[in-house]
């Protein structure tokens, strides 16, 4: 990477011009986007960043210096705006009352388009707000740009739930409504899980209801619970030769729970969630209660979830604990798995919650914010 902090330059950072109109279409409304640059390129530590923004008729209208942490929000209604970086060195020579950007003949452009201003949404959205990071890489005077990364965009919600963060990529601004595909109809683009139900869904993990609806608020019992988790870490022909490979270890006559049937005679099906219990239990991932049975109606709370999930996904355990859970919580902690709306150990797992656990063990996804075992 070259540092050429020394020159005196200016650089343009010219944003998307999209702009809202007055009136909102009706059952939407407009939420703020806003851009800031991260510390972690040393460019900024000798820069200023400035926000300038003409009328339609040249009058200017605003010119203000914004540290690089600020998230900048455009508040006008005017395309004529950009953001511009420049050095200490050259930014003490400016007289800000009277100067043009536009007319510096020193003025670089960026390799991207910074995304802020507004973005349209339903009126029935959680979103609140979004803020988009980029960091500055590489000043290169020979092509004449600034070359600049998009690092996040993270999403806040009315609902002070967790913020949803995306990595490597910004959210766009739109004039229309949200246009991505609904996962379900009840669960589309502004729901906070939306990327973590989407992608299971993909995946072929889950598969929602009759009626095309996932209802993510829903507590989730053990049997579905069991269903969503081993089918994420099984293949479908594991599943469907479960039963075999288990009479080849356990004696076929019995039921792998007092209440969850092993029929293999008369033709008759097992229940739905046979196979999934089957591989719960042939991996000794479940072990079911002392009573011998599964209860797979009973709504699941975040300490069996945890260590559920935890066994399935063969996580290397340390010493037995006390209490129970504490080694399988302080696992998923350690992966930034546990979603905010957690509430407590006993606290009785949503079909949403669950689809943000799996998602982001099972794609590997570590940097969202995450509770820990003491945060319980």
């Amino acid at each position: 990477m070259k540092k050429l902090l020394t020159l005196s330059v200016l650089v343009s950072m010219f944003v998307s011009g999209t702009v809202l109109a007055d009136v909102l279409p009706e059952g939407t409304k407009a939420v703020p986007v806003c851009a800031y640059f991260n510390n972690t390129a040393s460019i900024l530590d000798e820069m200023a960043i400035y926000g300038y923004e003409k009328a339609p008729g040249g009058d200017k209208i605003d010119l203000s210096s914004y540290i690089a942490d600020e998230c900048f929000t455009k508040s006008y209604k005017f395309n004529n705006f950009g953001i511009y970086a420049v050095t200490v060195e050259h930014a003490a020579t400016l007289d800000l009352e009277t100067y043009d950007p536009t007319q510096d003949a020193e003025t670089y452009s960026t390799n991207i388009a910074l995304e802020l201003g507004q973005k349209q949404v339903p009126d029935t959205s959680l979103i609140e707000s979004i803020s988009n990071e980029y960091t500055i890489i590489e000043l290169d005077i020979e092509a004449e740009i600034l070359i600049i990364e998009p690092v996040k965009s993270t999403t806040y919600f009315t609902d002070d739930s967790t913020p949803e963060v995306v990595t490597g990529s910004i959210i766009n601004i739109a004039n229309e409504e949200v246009t991505q595909e609904d996962a379900f109809t009840d669960v589309n683009a502004t729901n906070k899980y939306y990327t973590a139900i989407k992608y299971l869904k993909d995946e072929g993990i889950i598969g929602g209801y009759e009626d095309g609806s996932y209802k993510p608020n829903n507590t989730i019992n053990r049997a579905e619970f069991t269903k969503i988790i081993m089918g994420a870490v099984s293949t479908s022909e594991e599943l469907q030769n479960c039963a075999a490979n288990y009479t080849m270890v356990e004696d076929y006559n019995v039921s792998l729970f007092t209440d969850v049937n092993f029929e293999m005679v008369g033709g008759n099906q097992p229940v739905w969630y046979f196979d999934y219990v089957c591989m719960a239990k042939l991996n000794e991932v479940i072990q079911g209660y002392d009573d011998g049975s599964f209860k797979p109606e009973q709504d699941i709370n975040f300490a069996e979830a945890a260590k559920i999930i935890t066994k399935a996904m063969d996580y290397q355990m340390g010493t037995d604990t006390t209490p129970w859970y504490m080694g399988y919580v302080k696992e998923l902690a350690t992966r930034n798995a546990i979603p905010a709306a957690i509430a407590g150990f006993d606290h009785k797992i949503t079909r949403g919650e669950m689809a943000e656990i799996a998602y982001r063990l099972r794609a590997e996804v570590t940097n969202l914010t995450s509770l820990t075992y003491e945060d319980l």
